[in-house]
């Protein structure tokens, strides 16, 4: 009868259950205190913000409601997106509450998901811009704004529970946004407004997510709610299952990363070794009904120079 063989080396598999008890203690200390990823200490920003003229009067709350998070990011000027490279290196991607891009921002917003960028929208998005950036918009945010709610409405989880998405109750409350009509193929709605026939108040997809309020406008919804939304958004895109978080900064983009908003003139030579401030117009052309290809029969945008003064 054979006895079972002693084990050679008791003293490192004790050592080896000590180091399992700790690390388990660490992850429930890091859930019952909340400690998510995008509240580390990074040294660089892992989200960018975009300012326009639509959200101006809202940046206050907006950036309160960013600092409450911990989240650090980088601002990006609407005025400034002339190219895939403006849009910049960081991966994730916040459009809140801007209803108007020119088509050649909607196409270089295109390709730069294509190189693994991550977006965020919120309220109205696109509504305001021509048809054929609303079409592309809707395909990159997996919907659209359908109609706004007159009244407050609740927000509710989604009966099917979303592997990824939390349900905190932090996340549900009472809210003023809108309907958000989900594409057919490819979305899915981790909350809905507890309202007839539970429309979607969020959508999302791999690369986007739509929230259907105006995200950092009191009037429109809880601090609170708009930070447990944008931290556990963030969080989702942060630790996606490879290959969605392989990509730390998107290729080819600027690696500039300006903390404040500032208004940025453009400078062009004068002929004569000197140079001069000139005012730059943008004329946007809507389509028409030819416009069969969005990308290759839709006018740019003509960037022209005002004449220089008289002297």
């Amino acid at each position: 009868m054979k006895h079972p063989q002693k084990r050679k080396y008791p003293n490192l598999e004790i050592k080896e259950a000590k180091n399992l008890s700790i690390l388990g203690l660490e992850i429930l200390l890091l859930n019952l205190f909340n400690i998510l990823p995008v509240k580390a200490a990074t040294e660089e920003p892992v989200l960018s913000i975009v300012h326009s003229q639509e959200n101006a009067n809202q940046w206050t709350g907006i950036t309160d409601r960013l600092q409450t998070i911990g989240v650090k990011y980088c601002v990006i000027s609407l005025d400034n997106v002339r190219s895939m490279g403006d849009w910049g290196d960081r991966r994730i991607l916040f459009l809140p509450n801007i209803e108007t891009l020119t088509p050649t921002q909607a196409i270089a917003l295109e390709e730069w998901m294509s190189k693994g960028g991550r977006l965020i929208a919120s309220g109205p998005a696109g509504s305001l811009s021509a048809p054929g950036v609303r079409q592309l918009l809707r395909s990159l945010l997996g919907g659209y704004w359908g109609f706004s709610l007159s009244d407050l409405e609740e927000i509710k989880p989604a009966k099917t529970k979303l592997p990824g998405w939390a349900n905190e109750t932090a996340l549900f409350g009472k809210v003023r946004g809108g309907v958000v009509i989900p594409n057919d193929m490819g979305v899915q709605s981790p909350a809905i407004w507890d309202s007839q026939d539970n429309p979607a108040a969020v959508v999302t997809t791999e690369r986007s997510t739509f929230l259907g309020w105006r995200w950092g406008t009191d009037t429109a919804s809880a601090a609170e709610l708009d930070s447990a939304w944008l931290k556990t958004t963030v969080n989702y895109y942060l630790t996606a299952p490879a290959p969605s978080n392989r990509m730390k900064k998107i290729a080819g983009a600027s690696e500039s990363c300006s903390t404040t908003v500032a208004t940025v003139e453009r400078r062009e030579d004068t002929g004569t070794g000197g140079r001069r401030d000139t005012a730059i117009q943008r004329e946007v052309v809507a389509p028409t009904s030819d416009d069969v290809n969005f990308k290759g029969q839709m006018q740019l945008p003509r960037v022209s120079a005002s004449p220089p003064p008289r002297v």
